[in-house]
């Protein structure tokens, strides 16, 4: 799927070391653009009639993670984590 983008910067490399500059690659590099968005395109489609698999054109639903937020600080459930970890490292701590 990526192939392209190697011929791409192999072109790029041959045309800048024959001195042609980097004003012929140009149409090399769209075509390789074109390239990798046709092959994800007839991935997905392979995965789908192969696999019955079309998640790839459903509308995504992400979930509501607002349970997760700290609404006194807007922190998030990370950065609460992280300072329950302190507070129970502290707590464990041996001051003997």
């Amino acid at each position: 799927m990526l192939g392209g983008f190697g011929v791409a910067a192999a072109a790029s490399v041959v045309s800048v070391t024959l001195g042609a500059g980097m004003e012929p690659t140009a149409p090399v590099w769209f075509a390789a653009i074109v390239w990798t968005v046709l092959a994800g395109v007839a991935n997905v489609m392979w995965r789908g009639f192969r696999f019955g698999d079309w998640s790839a054109f459903r509308r995504y639903d992400p979930p509501d993670n607002s349970e997760l937020i700290d609404w006194s600080t807007q922190t998030g459930e990370y950065a609460y984590m992280r300072i329950a970890d302190e507070h129970e490292r502290l707590m464990r701590e041996d001051y003997a």
